[in-house]
């Protein structure tokens, strides 16, 4: 009997579950549980709400005008301050006549110039206005030609050479140097001093050489009107009427002026007077129109007079007002 009831009490112990493993099992999965369901987060602070921006002064008075003040880059400037600028060749002569402008630093000045020896109209002629067709205004006749060159040294220093020929063949050369002393900007009055050398070479006749100088004042009014005026000496001048053996100096003074009618159009007109030494009849005048690009100048010129080097411009003429000739000059800046 006993050996039967320890045999229900062992069935009867193993049949009931075990509590301490209950127990151990119940403590290792907590930690699962807890690693399993995400710890909660605090939610991050709302940002502080922006302090209010600090208004703009309002700027003084004083300050309003002075912004006022302002230059405009956009706004139109005036066309005839820029009529004698650097938008257009360096006005360096009227027509013959040369002013106290010098050529820009490092810039060089081509020169055609062109003379006819016969009259326009001469009312001497049997048939004048047949003759004004058959010799094309003097075209036709015996003509003289001119060729220069100058060139830009430094500021307000120039030098040029010049060749004059017709066809007599006779030839004058000349080599100069012109320096412009005093500016407009800055004295109100453009001053220079050239001075040179020329060589006459004439046909049957021994070479003649001379020497001449020049006094130059140019203004520029109101962007309009350029001025120009001079004082002409050469000591040994020649002309048409004048030839080598007669080594004589003469002087002059000069007049030149150009009005601007547009940016692209002017009025030129001198006057050159021999008033001491060898002088012909008539102070030589000249006078066209002149048409201007920004590099190139072209003019028509009607005169009484075929010189156009130093030392034949400042002897006057002999030709008679009445049979004045046609013309033309050119330039070309580089």
């Amino acid at each position: 009997m006993t050996n039967i009831a320890l045999i229900v009490l062992s069935l009867t112990l193993g049949a009931e579950p075990s509590t301490e493993g209950a127990t151990d099992n119940s403590q290792a999965a907590a930690p699962a549980s807890e690693v399993a369901k995400p710890a909660a987060v605090d939610p991050a602070p709302a940002p502080s709400p922006a302090a209010p921006a600090t208004p703009l002064a309002k700027p003084a008075e004083s300050d309003i005008e002075v912004l006022s003040e302002v230059v405009d880059l956009n706004e139109t400037q005036d066309p005839a301050a820029g009529w004698y600028g650097k938008a257009f060749p360096e006005p360096i002569r009227i027509l013959a006549l040369q002013t106290a402008r010098a050529v820009r630093k490092g810039g060089f000045e081509f020169v055609l110039d062109h003379r006819s020896g016969s009259a326009i109209y001469d009312k001497d002629s049997k048939q004048p206005f047949s003759d004004m067709w058959n010799n094309f205004l003097g075209l036709d006749g015996g003509l003289q030609v001119g060729l220069g060159l100058r060139y830009g040294v430094i500021d307000n220093l120039d030098v040029g050479m010049y060749r004059a020929g017709s066809s007599t063949k006779t030839d004058t050369y000349e080599f100069d140097a012109r320096y412009q002393a005093l500016h407009q900007e800055d004295m109100g009055i453009d001053l220079a001093a050239r001075a040179g050398v020329t060589w006459f070479s004439q046909p049957n006749a021994e070479d003649a050489h001379g020497f001449y100088g020049q006094l130059l004042a140019t203004r520029l009014i109101a962007n309009r009107l350029l001025l120009s005026a001079g004082w002409l000496y050469h000591s040994n001048s020649t002309n048409n009427t004048k030839y080598n053996e007669d080594k004589k100096w003469s002087t002059a003074g000069a007049v030149g002026v150009e009005a601007r009618l547009a940016p692209a159009v002017a009025l030129d007109a001198e006057v050159v007077s021999c008033v001491a030494g060898y002088c012909s009849k008539n102070p030589a005048f000249s006078a066209g129109v002149k048409y201007i690009t920004s590099r190139h100048t072209f003019a028509l010129v009607c005169g009484n007079t075929q010189n156009i080097t130093a030392d034949g411009y400042l002897t006057n003429t002999d030709r008679q007002w009445n049979k004045m000739v046609i013309g033309f000059n050119i330039t070309r800046e580089y």
